[in-house]
């Protein structure tokens, strides 16, 4: 309604005690919310009013190459963050946490091991996620917030999780309408 065509949402993410923090009692509402916004996303398909909703947009025939569905987020293997300084983490959102520096672009040493770290998560090293039907749409999630919320690289943000089933779930069904 207010004219945008491009659409991203992301839940809030952090910690217990935050007082901002998503609580496993919002889900529900969460839920309800995103299956009236994939009724009007399927409503609006095909007409001048058409939007895209970044997290509807899965392609059910052939999808990302087999890697992406593996290992989706690319933190300190595909991509990385630079602060002023010039340390170098494995994506902003560990910016800060020195433990993980993987090196500095002004030194001529990386830290591969910890590269190595990154690069081997995937939905088969996750064991919450070696079962879930929607391993290969999600990829295993966020590191950052894998490490932020529970310490561990390999358990992943339970309440994130069952958001993305959601929408996962809400983008099929759009895609069934259509």
């Amino acid at each position: 309604e207010m004219g945008f065509k491009q659409i991203s949402v992301e839940p809030v993410v952090a910690p217990d005690g935050s007082g901002y923090e998503l609580k496993e009692e919002h889900l529900p509402i969460l839920f309800k919310e995103y299956e009236k916004l994939a009724k009007y996303y399927a409503e609006k398909w095909q007409t001048d009013d058409w939007f895209n909703f970044f997290h509807f947009m899965i392609d059910l025939t052939q999808g990302p190459c087999v890697a992406k569905r593996v290992r989706g987020c690319g933190a300190g293997s595909e991509y990385v963050a630079v602060t002023p300084e010039g340390d170098i983490y494995p994506c902003h959102q560990f910016v800060g946490q020195t433990e993980f520096i993987i090196g500095n672009v002004y030194g001529n040493e990386l830290d591969y091991e910890l590269m190595d770290t990154f690069k081997e998560k995937n939905v088969f090293t996750k064991k919450s996620c070696m079962d879930c039907w929607a391993r290969y749409y999600c990829s295993g999630g966020c590191h950052a917030n894998s490490w932020n919320l529970n310490k561990d690289l390999d358990i992943p943000y339970e309440l994130g999780c069952e958001l993305q089933k959601k929408r996962i779930e809400c983008a099929i069904w759009a895609k069934a309408m259509e």
